[in-house]
C-alpha cells in the first residue's frame, strides 16, 4: 500500500540515502539501468548532484531514479526498484518528483531509452509519456582512452575521417586483396579466431611511386576505425641514435590499442646491411621490435617501400611481415574506372588505352589540364564546355608516374617477393 512508503528528491545537504545503497538496489533490481548508460555513470551523476528521487519505507531503500540534465533536455540514467515493492506505484511516483526536479533545472523534456520488459516500464504509460516505434540505440566505445590519445596527439597521429577506404579508386585488384587479407581479418576477430586464422599484425606494401601506398594505410585505419600514426625515417636519424629513437617509438606507440603505424620509404631504414652498412643499428632493431609490436592484437605495422629489392633479406622472411603486397599502377580496367571518375567527357575506354602508367593523382592533373583548356576557349568568347579533345589534349601533355621501364621492373619483383 501506498502509505507503506513515501516518494522525495534527494537532499545533497543531508542525503536521505548514501549513495551506497543506491548503487545496492540498482544491482538487486536487475535490468534497471537505461539502456545507454552503466552503472559508473549513475554513480557519476549522484556525485555530481545531478537530478535523483528516492522512495523509502521505514527507513529503508526501495526504489530510485537518476537522470541527468542537458540543456533543456534531462535523460533517464537509471529507475530501480526492490523486487518486493513492484507494482505498488512506486515508478510512477519517482517519475513525478523527478519531473519538478527536472522543471527547477530548466530541463522542458525528459527522455528515457530502455529495453523492453525493463523494470518499472508500465510507470511510463501511466505517467504520459510517448512511446516511439522503429528507435534503435547505436553505440560503440571511444577508439581510445585519453592517455593513448595523448601518445597519438604527440607523434601528429590522428583517428583518419570515415570513408577514406571507399574514396580509394582505380586500384581494385589491390584493394581487394587488402580488404581480403588485412582488413577482414582485423574486423571479424571472433570468426577468424574460430577458423583458426591469426588476422595479419605487419604488413609490407611495395610499388612505383604515387600508386597509394600511404592512402592505402591511411585508408585501412579509416575503414577499421583506428588511431593511424606515421613514423617518418627522416626524423628517426641514422646510426644508434636512429635505432633508439625508433625502438622509443615502437615502444610507446605499442602502448596503444587499434592501431595502424605507418612508416613510408621503409628502404631508408631497412637497407640491407652489406650495401648500406651504416643502417645495420636500425635494421637490427627493426628486426626486434617488429615481432615485439605483433604480440598485442588489434595493432597493425604497414611498412612502404618504392625499392623493395633494397630491403635487407632478414625484414623480407616469414616471421617478420605477415603479408608482402604488391601495388602497381592502375591495369587498363582500373584506368577506365579512374577516367569515368575524373574525365566523364571523354571516353572511358579511349582514355584507358591512352594512358599506361598513369596513377589517380595523374588523371587528377588531367582533369585540370582539361578544364584550364576549355577555361582558355570560353575566355576568347566560346562556350564553357570540356570536351573530349581537351582530354585527349591533356592527356598528351602529362607524363605517366610510372615509367614503362618501372612498370617491367615491378611486374619482375611483384613475381619474386609477394607474399600474399
Amino acid at each position: 500500500m501506498k502509505s507503506q512508503w513515501r516518494a522525495l528528491t534527494l537532499d545533497y545537504r543531508d542525503p536521505a540515502i548514501p549513495f551506497e545503497e543506491i548503487v545496492r538496489l540498482i544491482d538487486m533490481s536487475g535490468s534497471a539501468t537505461g539502456a545507454a548508460y552503466s552503472r559508473s555513470d549513475v554513480v557519476e551523476a549522484l556525485h555530481e548532484h545531478q537530478p535523483a528521487g528516492v522512495a523509502v519505507s521505514s527507513g529503508a531503500l526501495v526504489g530510485a531514479i537518476v537522470a541527468r540534465v542537458c540543456g533543456s533536455d534531462a535523460h533517464l540514467m537509471t529507475l530501480a526498484l526492490h523486487p518486493d515493492w513492484r507494482q505498488k506505484g512506486i515508478g510512477s511516483a519517482l517519475l513525478r518528483e523527478l519531473d519538478r526536479e527536472i522543471i527547477h533545472r530548466g530541463a522542458r523534456r525528459l527522455l528515457a531509452l530502455i529495453h523492453p520488459g525493463q523494470v518499472g516500464e508500465l510507470a511510463f504509460s501511466n505517467q504520459g509519456f510517448t512511446h516511439l516505434d522503429g528507435l534503435h540505440l547505436y553505440f560503440r566505445d571511444a577508439s581510445m582512452v585519453p592517455e593513448e590519445l595523448a601518445i597519438v596527439e604527440r607523434f601528429s597521429g590522428q583517428v583518419p575521417e570515415t570513408g577514406l577506404w571507399e574514396s580509394m579508386k582505380g586500384f581494385s585488384s589491390a584493394k581487394l586483396i587488402l580488404e581480403r587479407r588485412v582488413v577482414a581479418p582485423l574486423a571479424h576477430t571472433e570468426l577468424a579466431d574460430q577458423l583458426g586464422l591469426i588476422p595479419p599484425a605487419a604488413v609490407l606494401l611495395f610499388g612505383p611511386p604515387g600508386t597509394g601506398k600511404t592512402s592505402f594505410a591511411r585508408a585501412i585505419a579509416s575503414r577499421l576505425s583506428w588511431a593511424f600514426v606515421e613514423l617518418h625515417p627522416s626524423l628517426l636519424g641514422q646510426g644508434v641514435e636512429g635505432a633508439r629513437a625508433l625502438r622509443d617509438g615502437l615502444t610507446e606507440l605499442g602502448r596503444i590499442d587499434r592501431l595502424v603505424c605507418f612508416i613510408d620509404e621503409a628502404d631508408e631504414i631497412a637497407s640491407d646491411r652489406s650495401e648500406r652498412p651504416e643502417g645495420q643499428p636500425l635494421v637490427n632493431e627493426l628486426l626486434k621490435a617488429i615481432p615485439v609490436f605483433k604480440s598485442r592484437p588489434d595493432r597493425l605495422m604497414v611498412m612502404a617501400t618504392n625499392s623493395i629489392a633494397a630491403i635487407d633479406q632478414a625484414l623480407l622472411r616469414p616471421g617478420r611481415f605477415d603479408l608482402i603486397i604488391p601495388v602497381g599502377a592502375p591495369d587498363e580496367i582500373e584506368r577506365a574506372e579512374l577516367a569515368a571518375e575524373f574525365l566523364p567527357a571523354g571516353d572511358p575506354e579511349e582514355v584507358a588505352k591512352r594512358t599506361p602508367g598513369f596513377t589517380p593523382a595523374d588523371f587528377a592533373l588531367v582533369a585540370q589540364r582539361s578544364a584550364q583548356l576549355a577555361f582558355d576557349r570560353a575566355l576568347s568568347g566560346e562556350l564553357p564546355q570540356i570536351g573530349a579533345d581537351d582530354v585527349l589534349a591533356a592527356i598528351s601533355l602529362t607524363r605517366p608516374s610510372v615509367s614503362p621501364d618501372a612498370a617491367r621492373r615491378f611486374e619482375v619483383e611483384a613475381g619474386v617477393y609477394s607474399r600474399l
